[in-house]
């Protein structure tokens, strides 16, 4: 009766070792990238009747040197374990790692504790992407792209310390979504007081669609921000599916910042998937008559499921202009980007 109790015991405590174990994963991104480009400004002073007093010209040539960079290279653990029939706890503990430098290593990421439940939803807690990143089936680019690997958006999926997201069930595809971020007053606050999102989307695998409105806070600049983006995929054909994102955001300026952002992938008969993304910004970071453009091109690899090559090309184009007083000053920027590397997950 005692050997039985015993390996009735041995057998329980192994079930909930193996429940309890976390998975380990991450993955390692590397690119080497060549960036060019040139920044030309125009100063013009004028009298007080208008007429045009002076003006000058200056251009400033970008480094090309080229750069081997890591793309949100990561490692994490993350698991679950059954706290009742209908509900787990949740963890994940997710640290950025720069595989080509010895600089700044094991920074955070998404690192969360948190509960689910089946009939009510999901609530996590910690270190969290704020859930527009959730509403976005444009961004297609990836690795070390001139113009960074996101949509042009001033306002674009940052982490968020101290926060909540809740998740409702998915329903036929259809599932909600909040989070909450709070103001310790102190030097962990992200957004420098009380901040909140909402958002909703529809997958059906063919078509997906979202919406969501974030209020927040700008801590670097200083200034309020309100950004409410909508956005959707839809695969025209087995192999072709196209994506679009639209996104307002009032940074607390006398301009509104729209950014619009169309991409295609198609897959190929080879290993080969072929991309192309282009965005355009309107008063960019709330600035009245500045503009961003690009367009980015490239394709994906599959050597195998963990892993994957890239090759892409850009072209940015960006202009300012800004008048104080009697002076206004013109900057344009025109750029171009070649790059390509290996990307293994585990």
């Amino acid at each position: 009766m005692k050997k039985l109790l015993l390996a009735t015991a041995v057998a329980a405590l192994s079930v909930s070792a193996a429940n309890a174990a976390p998975t380990v994963y991450g993955k390692a991104f590397l690119t080497l990238d060549l960036n060019t480009g040139d920044t030309d400004t125009k100063i013009t002073n004028y009298a007080a009747d208008g007429s045009v007093t002076s003006t000058s010209n200056s251009s400033v040539d970008a480094d090309d040197r080229s750069q081997l960079n890591s793309n949100s290279s990561r490692i994490g653990l993350k698991g679950s374990e059954a706290l009742t029939a209908n509900t787990d706890i949740l963890y994940q503990l997710e640290y950025g790692i720069d595989v080509d430098a010895d600089g700044d290593q094991f920074y955070s990421r998404d690192t969360y504790l948190g509960l689910e439940n089946a009939e009510y939803g999901t609530v996590v807690a910690g270190r969290l992407t704020a859930i527009d990143d959730y509403v976005n089936y444009a961004n297609v680019t990836q690795g070390g792209v001139l113009g960074g690997d996101n949509v042009l958006a001033s306002f674009d999926a940052p982490r968020i310390n101290n926060s909540f997201a809740y998740f409702t069930p998915e329903n036929n595809g259809l599932q909600f979504m909040a989070m909450y971020a709070m103001d310790e007053n102190n030097s962990t606050d992200t957004l420098d007081r009380d901040g909140f999102g909402l958002g909703a989307k529809y997958e059906t695998g063919p078509m997906n669609v979202g919406a969501s409105y974030i209020q927040a806070r700008d801590v670097k600049a200083a200034r309020d921000v309100k950004a409410a983006r909508v956005s959707g995929n839809y695969a025209v054909s087995p192999v072709l599916t196209v994506g679009a994102l639209y996104q307002n955001t009032d940074l607390n300026t006398d301009d509104n910042e729209n950014a619009f952002t169309l991409s295609g992938e198609m897959a190929t008969a080879t290993p080969w998937t072929a991309y192309a993304q282009g965005d355009f910004v309107n008063n960019v970071d709330g600035a009245d008559d500045a503009e961003a453009f690009r367009a980015v091109v490239g394709g994906k690899y599959a050597f195998n499921a963990a892993t994957t090559g890239h090759l892409y090309g850009a072209y940015l184009s960006a202009e300012e202009e800004e008048t104080v007083a009697t002076t206004r000053t013109k900057a344009e920027y025109d750029g171009f980007g070649i790059g390509g590397g290996i990307e293994y997950k585990f």
